[in-house]
């Protein structure tokens, strides 16, 4: 076995754990479009997928570790000196920092809003810069009510947790008033939706920002040149490119893995039958293989 990259452990957990988040009702509860960024109902479950990986070439036993070759749509790699996570196009790279950034709330917003970019540009709908960060920001905030807010909570607790949630800059409350605005129209939905005894599903119907509210948000943008790695570029639109697909060995861990992938053979009632006898000469031993 030749593998040509193999992934280390702390790499796979983290992926792992992103895609845990992605899973979570908070993030299938937001749905949303603005210009041309739109977040559906699939949209975290399939970027989840991609960074996660899908298994495609079975499990392979190298220097007694089992690997699995796994499919990504994206490279990732952590730096424990940066402040936030952040997704270059070019290079199909996300960066993200130390595992720390889970622990919060205010962390796992940020990564998140870091696996929008990714995400989007999976889907090729990474055509407009301003769009594509206002879509990152919009799910931040949104990401940040949903695991504040309880389905049990009354009226008057909802109010104060989404007032202590309102961020402090004029930049960041723009974007936080929108996704207040975004969470009350799945609030009126689902009311509507319950009193019609329909049980409304996460993230079945999607709030569209309408025009103004996205030049207001693209004039905030503009307005503060801070954070340089993720300011808005002038409004631009370009031509997706086809999605990239990476190959990798993956370390299984004993525990997880299935018969056949923890070194031993499958346990099967089938007859097996030998099909072919190979000398190796540089071995000196026999390989059969057989029919399963």
């Amino acid at each position: 076995m030749s593998p040509g990259y193999v992934e280390g452990p702390q790499a796979t957990r983290y992926r792992q754990r992103l895609a845990a988040m992605m899973r979570g009702t908070s993030c299938r509860s937001i749905s949303f479009a603005i210009g041309t960024a739109p977040i559906h109902r699939n949209f975290f479950a399939e970027t989840a997928a991609a960074i996660e990986g899908v298994p495609t070439g079975g499990t392979r036993k190298w220097n007694g570790v089992v690997y699995r070759q796994v499919q990504y749509g994206v490279h990732l790699r952590i730096n424990d000196a940066a402040d936030r996570a952040s997704f270059d196009p070019e290079a199909d790279l996300l960066t993200v920092p130390a595992e720390s950034e889970f622990e919060t709330i205010d962390g796992r917003a940020r990564l998140l809003s870091a696996c929008v970019y990714v995400g989007l540009n999976l889907e090729g709908r990474n055509l407009h810069g301003p769009d594509t960060e206002c879509a990152a920001r919009i799910s931040s905030q949104l990401y940040r009510m949903f695991e504040s807010i309880a389905d049990g909570d009354s009226e008057p607790d909802i109010a104060a947790k989404l007032q202590r949630l309102e961020p402090e800059t004029p930049q960041d409350k723009a974007f936080y008033a929108v996704a207040r605005k975004t969470l009350q129209h799945l609030q009126t939905i689902t009311l509507a939706n319950l009193q019609a005894r329909h049980a409304v599903k996460p993230g079945s119907f999607m709030k569209i920002i309408s025009m103004v509210e996205r030049d207001l948000l693209h004039g905030a943008l503009l307005q503060n040149a801070g954070r340089a790695k993720r300011t808005a570029v002038k409004p631009r639109f370009s031509a997706a490119k086809p999605p990239a697909r990476f190959l990798a060995l993956q370390a299984v861990e004993a525990s997880a893995a299935a018969p056949g992938e923890r070194g031993e053979k499958p346990k099967l009632n089938l007859p097996r039958v030998p099909l072919l006898v190979e000398e190796k000469a540089t071995e000196g031993a026999k390989v059969v293989a057989f029919a399963q």
